[in-house]
């Protein structure tokens, strides 16, 4: 392997998906008709506010890629990209699938990201599931993010973290001194972002990876 691609991936609900989800029930020991219709208030603001964390209720609208020479950090930063969907490369989200299947196609499928398995990829898999965008097509084996494997994916939090409870990117890179120049911005305000913020954000979260990736290798890989 002389070559992997680090990636990461940001969503927003789907209003229609969340919409069609069944509709929540209040407790059953409520009987103030108030009382209810709050219980169901606040149970669909927790779906609204979940839908960008699950598959079936996300879409994909930006991804940060970066194939880098695995023995060479030389150029790493100049080798970020980050697509999102209106771009003229990649105008809808099936475009931006394709580039992202495209762009592992140049690593033989090799890849790394901070919990990949648990999110990136399985949204990955389920989005192009759902817009009929099919990766074998574009000449690549199938993928499968499976636990406690390193090879052709490599999860960077499942192997710092050995599989068990984790933190997020942000704090592993604060408290082992990699330096996040965009401290102010998380995922918890993406949807509140410009296009140009966003683009910012999404490289930048790719340049923290990588640079996570370069403070393990050699201890972990």
């Amino acid at each position: 392997m002389d070559k992997i691609l680090i990636f990461d991936i940001e969503t927003a609900p789907d209003l229609d998906a969340v919409a069609a989800l069944p509709e929540p029930k209040a407790p059953g020991n409520l009987k103030d008709p108030e009382k209810i219709a709050a219980a169901i208030a606040e149970k669909k603001a927790e779906q609204l506010a979940n839908a960008a964390l699950d598959p079936d209720t996300a879409n994909i609208t930006a991804i940060g890629m970066a194939v880098v020479d695995v023995r060479d950090p030389a150029q790493d930063a100049e080798k970020i990209c980050a697509y999102l969907v209106g771009d003229e490369e990649t105008p809808t989200e099936a475009t931006l699938l394709t580039k992202f299947w495209h762009t592992l196609v140049q690593t033989a499928g090799y890849a790394a990201g901070y919990n990949i398995i648990g999110f990136d990829l399985p949204m990955l898999q389920r989005r192009s599931f759902a817009l009929a965008v099919k990766p074998g097509l574009l000449g690549l084996p199938a993928i499968s993010p499976a636990k406690y494997r390193t090879q052709p994916i490599l999860d960077l939090m499942g192997v710092l973290y050995n599989w068990d409870r984790s933190r997020g990117l942000k704090w592993v890179c604060k408290r082992y001194g990699i330096p996040n120049p965009l401290p102010d911005l998380d995922g918890s305000i993406v949807g509140e972002m410009d296009r140009a913020t966003l683009r910012k954000y999404v490289a930048n979260d790719v340049n923290l990876t990588i640079q996570l990736y370069r403070w393990m290798q050699g201890v972990y890989f």
